[in-house]
């Protein structure tokens, strides 16, 4: 699932995301910058601890809106 960082926050808001989820979850999950910054988790405890845990940081973005190029 790929979650899509607010704007006006940067890094140091993913990095906190991450070390949270490398600490409480699977921690398998990946970060990726295209007219935004994206994380994307693939087990499904890591996107309940997203949802409960950083609803306010990162919103669920649908995959078809942008692929990973960029490209539609």
């Amino acid at each position: 699932m790929k979650f899509l960082l607010h704007q006006g926050l940067g890094y140091s808001t993913i990095h906190q995301v991450g070390d949270y989820l490398r600490s409480h979850g699977a921690g398998k999950h990946w970060i990726e910058r295209y007219r935004g910054i994206f994380v994307f988790v693939s087990d499904a405890a890591d996107q309940a601890i997203i949802r409960s845990e950083f609803s306010g940081l990162l919103d669920a973005v649908d995959d078809t809106e942008t692929d990973r190029t960029g490209l539609r």
